[in-house]
């Protein structure tokens, strides 16, 4: 009888387990295969997706630049060719090709059904003698029809994929251009159409890649397969870490891309009011710059909604700490009736325009009071900016300001209530209107923007005055809006302290400041107003340039140094703490003031903390900035 050799035991061992391990090995190698594979066409995916995305927000902003301007006319009276010799024709004509050029907006024209019910072109926005312009009457690409046709049924539409046309790649939008009659009729479609040349090239290049990574994927596998045999527990802890790894760095992506999208519409809603104002009376001003009195004060309106449009713009940029629990409230003394009246102006201009009816009401009892101006400011501006847009032409809209005695000595209840003839806010949506930038569908219908920072973002602001805010509507009638905000009571003295005199003036006049500013322009505006008040200025372009002239002027020579923050070559801070390192201990210690746009209190503490001895946010207040001026140069020479 014969007996297996012992010594095949070993062999078939090894047999055993190189059978075993080649067999993980490969099946290790087509999963990571696969997974590449996988990795690619999500990449591909979220590639296109991310592109549509794009494209919709492009479309829809578009769209809302030009809904106002579609009526009726424009779809009734335009068919043929013959009607391109028309004003309106080429008014409209015009401003679509502008539109379409400022935004790289492929093709963007209006379109309708024509004789026999196919879809024809009406206003073509490509330049007139571009060879695939269309004129009104021309039928519409086959591929395009359905997209057309769903507009007109009422529905917009956005392509979820790339369309392969006869003259490329593109993505559409087609929105219904809906009369603003008030008979809601469909009288044709607004179409946008945005080229995907470069994301179909990319999605096709990681397609076409797919196999080779894959293939390079394994061979780097075969490595790693060989480690991983020995150590699975910690490659399997080692994957699993990178997953979660990876998942949160899609989360971070997706969250800063919806950050970003909702900061630029805030944006371009809350500066419109102020920059309306200032475009309204500065062409009011032009129609008068024969009279002086007119000029003047168009000019101060102007002063305003720049202030205001600052304000805006610093809210904006510091909103992102509202839900971190990062904003704080600065009450400063105030004049109530001012500060409501400065409100009133930044809308002046649009009821105007919407030849609105506005009533105001004032019942004030503390004519100075302790408040966040810039919070409130921004809760008036925002209901009263929703009041305008969601009011018809001659509408009424009214803003009623009353005060009352508060429930402890020294305080009062400041109450705004502004009423509108608008569209009303349906029962079912009341409950949902201070949820963060939502919307009512009839508002979405009628083709009106959405409510910029959001009630939901008033109501934020609201909560951290501890006041209130109620609303009561009725659908098709209009809404009232009444905000209610404890205040502390001030006095006039508190209010509007004695600043720079005539006195200060001649005490500063003949000082020499060093002006340390690289911008041309705020250089200018700088040097001009400090030479008006008796300074004699002599500028820097950067921080090194100003070292230099402090290190070779005369001792005593300049009494102050205006210090720019962001500069080319070196900037404030490192300019401020050299000169605090001179050997000559005069020169080093000479005042720096910080002149910058970099406005938040972590700028200024940061300008202290390099060695300046105050900070002055731009646009500068001359009347603050003297003051400091004053300050400053008396205390250094011991005056």
């Amino acid at each position: 009888m014969n007996h297996p050799s012992n010594e095949n035991i070993p062999s078939r061992s090894f047999s055993y387990h190189a059978f075993n391990f080649t067999f993980l090995l490969l099946l290790a190698i087509f999963f990571i295969s696969l997974y590449t594979v996988a990795l690619l066409k999500s990449n591909s995916r979220i590639t296109l997706t991310a592109a549509v995305e794009r494209n919709i927000s492009c479309s829809d902003a578009v769209h809302r630049a030009i809904s106002s301007r579609l009526t009726r006319a424009d779809f009734e009276q335009i068919n043929t060719k013959s009607d391109i010799s028309s004003a309106q024709y080429r008014s409209l004509q015009s401003y679509l090709n502008e539109l379409r050029s400022l935004n790289s907006t492929r093709y963007l024209y209006t379109a309708k059904r024509g004789p026999g019910g196919k879809p024809i072109y009406l206003i073509d926005g490509l330049d007139l003698e571009a060879p695939d312009f269309a004129y009104p009457g021309t039928y519409l690409e086959e591929e395009m029809v359905p997209y057309l046709e769903a507009a007109l049924s009422g529905k917009t539409i956005h392509s979820q994929k790339i369309i392969d046309t006869t003259w490329g790649h593109i993505f559409t939008a087609c929105y219904p251009v809906i009369a603003s009659d008030g008979t809601n009729d469909i009288l044709g479609a607004l179409c946008i159409e945005i080229d995907m040349e470069d994301t179909y090239r990319s999605i096709e290049a990681i397609n076409r890649s797919s196999f080779g990574i894959a293939a390079a994927a394994s061979m780097i596998a075969l490595l790693l397969i060989v480690i991983s045999y020995f150590y699975t527990k910690k490659q399997k802890s080692r994957e699993l870490t990178q997953q979660q790894l990876l998942e949160q760095t899609a989360k971070a992506a997706e969250a800063a891309n919806k950050a970003k999208s909702t900061f630029l519409f805030n944006m371009s809603h809350d500066i419109r009011t102020p920059m309306n104002a200032i475009l309204g009376y500065a062409e009011l001003a032009r129609n008068h710059l024969q009279e002086p009195e007119k000029i003047g004060e168009y000019m101060d309106k102007i002063h305003i909604s720049g202030e205001k449009m600052l304000s805006i713009i610093n809210n904006i940029l510091q909103f992102s700490q509202i839900e971190n629990n990062q904003i704080h409230i600065e009450e400063t003394s105030i004049q109530t009736e001012k500060s409501f009246d400065s409100c009133i102006v930044m809308v002046q201009t649009a009821l105007e325009e919407k030849q609105q009816h506005f009533h105001v009401t004032k019942d004030i009892s503390y004519p100075y009071i302790y408040i966040d101006t810039t919070y409130m400011s921004e809760i008036v501006l925002n209901i009263l900016s929703n009041a305008i847009k969601y009011t018809a032409k001659g509408g009424t809209i009214s803003c009623a300001l009353r005060q009352e005695p508060g429930e402890t000595d020294g305080w009062c209840i400041t109450e705004i209530a502004i009423t509108d003839t608008g569209i009303g806010i349906s029962e079912e949506f009341q409950s949902h209107i201070f949820e963060s930038f939502s919307r009512e569908r009839s508002s979405t219908v009628s083709g009106i923007e959405g409510t910029g920072l959001g009630m939901g973002i008033v109501k934020n602001l609201v909560d951290l005055m501890h006041g209130t805010i109620e609303v009561k509507s009725k659908l098709g009638e209009g809404s009232t809006f009444t905000v209610r905000i404890p205040c502390r009571i001030s006095s006039r003295e508190e209010t509007e302290p004695t600043a720079f005199d005539e006195t200060a003036a001649q005490t500063l006049s003949g000082c020499r400041i060093l002006l340390a500013e690289d911008n041309d322009l705020n250089a200018e505006i700088s040097i001009e107003l400090l030479t008006r008040e008796g300074l004699l200025v002599e500028r820097a372009n950067d921080g090194v340039a100003c070292l230099e002239m402090l290190q070779k002027a005369p001792e005593d020579y300049y009494d102050l140094i205006l210090m720019d923050i962001q500069m080319p070559i070196m900037d404030g801070y490192k300019a401020t703490r050299a000169i605090r390192r001179f050997s000559d201990k005069k020169k080093a210690g000479i005042p720096i003031v910080a002149m910058t746009a970099n406005a938040f209190t972590e700028d200024k503490e940061r300008a202290l903390e390099s060695g300046m001895n105050d900070h002055m946010a731009k646009p500068i207040d001359m009347k603050v900035l003297m003051s400091v001026l004053e300050e400053q140069i008396c205390g250094h020479k011991g005056l």
